[in-house]
């Protein structure tokens, strides 16, 4: 998050405080994508679709009305599906107006720490994005992870002959 969201918007802050999920709840918005949904009508499906999860996001939290959220996020099927659940959630059970921002990942970092965007859920740390956060840690709010129990790799389709990294040489 930027610097100062927690005072800013208090309830939006809360949320994303409390937004984890598992790769399986990610893997649901990203299938109705490629079967043909948009991604926004497959985020508001997986929210109507998982009530008690997103009660457990936003239980207690009060609405703001019109308040707007600026949501930095990365073009990655992954994130197009995570920060479409979160703009869902800030707006359709919380009344928040979310700017979706897709920018690449370096003035992703840069926008968060600036302020010219309010929260991003597309770190992917310790590994992608671990150059980013040592620049600009001290210069956003952590709020940790929310996601666990993904694997980065290398994928090669069956009919290639290659086993390894050593292959490819």
């Amino acid at each position: 998050m930027r610097k100062g969201l927690k005072a800013d918007q208090p309830s939006a802050y809360q949320f994303l405080d409390r937004f984890f999920w598992k790769p399986s709840d990610m893997e649901e918005v990203m299938n109705s994508i490629v079967d043909g949904m948009e991604p926004a009508a497959a985020a508001d499906k997986w929210v109507q679709s998982h009530p008690d999860v997103v009660g457990q996001w936003t239980q207690g939290i009060a609405p703001a009305p019109g308040q707007r959220i600026k949501l930095a996020y990365v073009a990655w099927d992954s994130e197009i599906a995570s920060t479409n659940v979160v703009r869902s959630v800030l707006e359709n059970k919380l009344g928040y107006k979310a700017d979706m921002l897709q920018v690449e990942i370096g003035p992703m970092w840069a926008g968060i720490a600036g302020g010219d965007a309010d929260a991003m859920v597309a770190a992917w740390l310790p590994t992608t994005s671990k150059d980013y956060y040592d620049k600009y840690k001290n210069q956003i709010d952590d709020l940790g992870p929310n996601l666990s129990g993904t694997k980065l790799g290398l994928v090669v389709p069956a009919y290639m002959n290659v086993r390894s990294i050593e292959d490819l040489k």
